[in-house]
C-alpha cells in the first residue's frame, strides 16, 4: 500500500538496500509487545499472508474471519487485516505472556518490523520506522536476512 509522506518523519532519513546491516533486531522483542497493541486496523494482510496463517492456526479463512481477520476498505479496495481485541486494542495472537502465539507464521508486516519499505523504479529500499518500536537496543541485523523472514517457511 503506498502512502505519501515525508520520510523524514517516520525515519532517520537513511534508506538501506538488502545487503545493508541495520540496527533492525528486536532479539525476537522478550515479550515487550508494544508493538502488537494499539495498532488499530493497520496490520493488513496479503494472499501469503493468510496462506500462513490458514496453514499454521490450522482454521479456515471463514473460522478466522469470525474473531482474528476483519474485513476493511482502504483506496476503494476491500483488504482483510488482523482485528484487534475490544479490550485493550491488543492482537488476538498475543499470548497471557506477551509473546506471539503465531510467531513462526506471523504477517509480512510483523516479520519486517520495525524496518517499513520504500518503493523505487528499480526495487525496494528500507527505513527504520524511528516512532513505531519502543526497544531503544536493538542489535544490527543484515536487511537480507529480514527480507528472507517474509519468504515463505514450513508450517
Amino acid at each position: 500500500m503506498k502512502r505519501n509522506i515525508d520520510l523524514n518523519e517516520i525515519s532517520d532519513g537513511r534508506l538501506y538496500s538488502s545487503g545493508d546491516m541495520v540496527k533492525a533486531d528486536c532479539h525476537d522483542c522478550a515479550g515487550c509487545s508494544a508493538c502488537c497493541r494499539g495498532m488499530g486496523d493497520s496490520i493488513k494482510l496479503d494472499p501469503m499472508d493468510i496462506w500462513r496463517l490458514k496453514k499454521g492456526v490450522g482454521k479456515e479463512f471463514t473460522a478466522l474471519m469470525e474473531q482474528e481477520i476483519e474485513l476493511g476498505i482502504v483506496d476503494g479496495m476491500i483488504l482483510p487485516n488482523v482485528r484487534m481485541t475490544p479490550e485493550g486494542d491488543v492482537c488476538p495472537f498475543l499470548d497471557v505472556y506477551g509473546r506471539c502465539s503465531i510467531h513462526a507464521y506471523r504477517p509480512g508486516i510483523c516479520r519486517l518490523f520495525p524496518l517499513g519499505r520504500y518503493y523505487e523504479e528499480n526495487g525496494i529500499k528500507y527505513f527504520i520506522q524511528i516512532h513505531e518500536c519502543a526497544r531503544k537496543e536493538r542489535g544490527k541485523i543484515k536487511n537480507k536476512k529480514m527480507a528472507r523472514n517474509c519468504k515463505l517457511e514450513s508450517v
